[in-house]
């Protein structure tokens, strides 16, 4: 029963920060700024893959992109494709990745990033919408610039809450 209600817990405060990163990501910016604006449910899922990846997996990735695509009006379906495909990605690269330095550490991140945005934007593509600007491609160096930023406050979360 106990190991059941530590499951929940742990569930409802993924979630959670899921939430708070949804309610950043569409705080409205100046058109001009949004390329600069990082993925910030991108790099909540790649934390929550690597350091709990039995609570967080493929098809819970696919379903938050899917939540967030509702949430933003974007092609439904692509933020859920892009995210599940970099949960797959990092919860293969969760050992390697605890031990790499930073400069690697922002190497695999802004890669994982660029990953997602590529799909995204392949997707947007595939349905006659082109790409708008060089400008797009800042976004997965502005993620992982402010990834340490993320994983600290993430992992103060997680050891608070003693979550597993």
């Amino acid at each position: 029963m106990r190991n059941s209600h530590s499951h929940n817990f742990n569930f409802i405060a993924i979630a959670l920060s899921f939430a708070f990163a949804f309610c950043v990501m569409v705080i409205p910016i100046s058109q001009n700024l949004k390329w600069f604006r990082p993925d910030l449910v991108s790099l909540v899922l790649i934390y929550w893959a690597i350091n709990a990846p039995n609570n967080v997996g493929v098809i819970f990735a696919f379903i938050v992109g899917l939540l967030f695509d509702l949430m933003t009006g974007m092609l439904f379906g692509s933020m859920g494709l892009s995210l599940g495909i970099v949960a797959f990605i990092a919860i293969n690269l969760r050992l390697r990745f605890r031990i790499y330095r930073y400069w690697q550490q922002f190497t695999i991140i802004m890669l994982l990033i660029g990953c997602s945005q590529m799909i995204r934007l392949w997707v947007q593509m595939l349905v006659g919408h082109p790409p708008v600007s060089f400008l797009y491609w800042f976004t997965s160096i502005s993620s992982a610039l402010v990834w340490p930023l993320v994983y600290l406050v993430l992992r103060s979360y997680q050891r608070t809450l003693k979550l597993s």
